[in-house]
């Protein structure tokens, strides 16, 4: 969660930017016909498919969780904000507070829950998480029924080891509802609901602490759950946001069998500890990725919704950087999450794999990488093997310093043949898209 700006974006690009910046992975892209989002900028989206209907409320700084629809997560209306007027309960805990941060719905039956936080100054850990219902929500009709419920759990300044803010709520296949919350001091905690009233199902009793502030000035944030394939995720930001294109945001997950953990890390250390897999990084112009949701589509297929900060527009004062809402698929290997396309980008079918590609690790500096129709690649002036195995590229780097002689990078191949996605044995990201004059062979 991050402290609202009230000034809008200024649309027009102006600062000049590197090729690879774009072409690497479409970081850049976001998903509104090639306009920006008419309320200009938008921090921490979340989004849920009710009937054939994408809700999204987020963060705007000026009004009290704001709802907007969409049909094809391109194009999206403005509604405007649920709580409208404010909820008695939060006008008296924090007089001067001017907006909700982080609202995030859940689809209950014919229900739609918003839950949502509030704390009484930037840097403040007296905070307070409530949420309101709408027990028969209509999507042509997105403002009418809300009714707040109230207070969940509040945090007190200089008492509390914990900050409560930015919840998300999981369903889990078993009905069991879990909400996870926290930023800064101690970290994340977790919290079992009533799944019929959407209220703490064991008041009073203790939060499981499900993820440390272990990185020394570099914490986190934003929550968020997920199942998927016998496993409970739980992803969250580490770094700093609202920087513009010095936001330090990046997205990291672990997983676990259990909904109430341990979440481990790709090197199996519990996320309390400081383990976790790297899932989305900075990637010019794309800095700071994070504060959002994972939701899915009526196939079934996972997306994630977060904001980053766009380095080719203006934000307000001296700062670059628009906050920008993007949405991606995600991509699975080997039970963990990777960062697909953006939602409304398509590339040209190539006929196969070989040709030239550029090829980035880790989100960092961007390298040509060529593949070659004989099982040889090329990357600078590294040479390697490569193969295809199904939908999978796998590409060998003979190296004395590699875990059995070699970095192996393991990429799930996107259905164009031009996008590719994976880890190595460390699991470090490793991203590669093919140039568009090779599309065409």
């Amino acid at each position: 969660m991050i402290f609202p700006v009230l000034t809008l974006a200024i649309l027009t690009p102006t600062l000049a930017f590197r090729d690879e910046w774009t072409v690497t992975a479409l970081d850049a892209a976001f998903p509104f016909d090639g306009a920006r989002y008419e309320g200009g900028a938008i921090h921490d989206p979340s989004i849920v498919l009710f009937g054939d209907t994408y809700v999204m409320v987020n963060t705007s700084g000026r009004e009290l969780a704001p709802l907007s629809t969409s049909q094809d997560l391109k194009t999206w209306k403005e509604h405007g904000p649920i709580l409208d007027p404010q909820p008695e309960w939060l006008q008296k805990a924090i007089p001067q507070h001017r907006s909700v941060w982080a609202p995030t719905p859940i689809k209950v039956g014919s229900e739609l829950r918003i839950y949502y936080c509030a704390s009484a100054r930037f840097g403040s850990n007296t905070s307070y998480i409530g949420f309101a219902v709408n027990k028969t929500f209509d999507p042509t009709k997105p403002l009418e029924g809300w009714e707040d419920r109230g207070m969940l759990v509040q945090s007190k300044a200089d008492e509390s080891d914990f900050n409560a803010i930015d919840p998300e709520v999981l369903i889990g296949p078993d009905g069991r509802h879990w909400m996870t919350y926290g930023s800064y001091w101690s970290g994340i905690f977790q919290v079992e609901l009533d799944a019929d009233s959407g209220a703490l199902k064991h008041p009073g009793q203790a939060h499981r602490h499900v993820a440390s502030n272990s990185e020394r000035g570099n914490p986190l944030e934003a929550p968020v759950m997920m199942y998927h394939d016998g496993y409970y995720y739980l992803v969250v930001t580490y770094g700093l946001a609202a920087q513009g294109i010095r936001s330090t945001y990046r997205m990291v997950c672990g997983r676990s069998k259990s909904p109430e953990g341990p979440f481990l890390g790709f090197d199996e250390k519990p996320m309390t500890e400081g383990g976790n897999a790297s899932l989305l990084k900075s990637s010019q112009p794309m800095f700071g990725p994070g504060g959002g949701n994972f939701f899915q589509d009526a196939a079934g297929d996972w997306w994630m919704a977060y904001h980053y900060y766009d380095g080719r527009r203006f934000w307000h004062g001296e700062l670059w950087g628009a906050p920008t809402l993007q949405i991606r698929r995600v991509v699975w290997l080997d039970g963990w999450p990777l960062p697909g396309l953006p939602a409304g980008v398509s590339l040209e079918r190539a006929n196969d794999l070989s040709g030239k590609w550029r090829f980035q690790t880790d989100f960092g500096h961007v390298l040509d990488l060529t593949i070659q129709s004989n099982g040889k690649t090329t990357l600078g002036d590294r040479t390697g093997d490569w193969k295809r195995d199904g939908n999978h590229l796998i590409l060998s780097w003979p190296a004395n310093d590699a875990p059995g002689g070699a970095w192996v990078d393991t990429l799930v191949i996107d259905s164009s043949n031009r996008y590719a996605v994976g880890r190595n044995q460390n699991g470090i990201v490793i991203r590669a898209i093919q140039l568009e004059d090779e599309a065409s062979r």
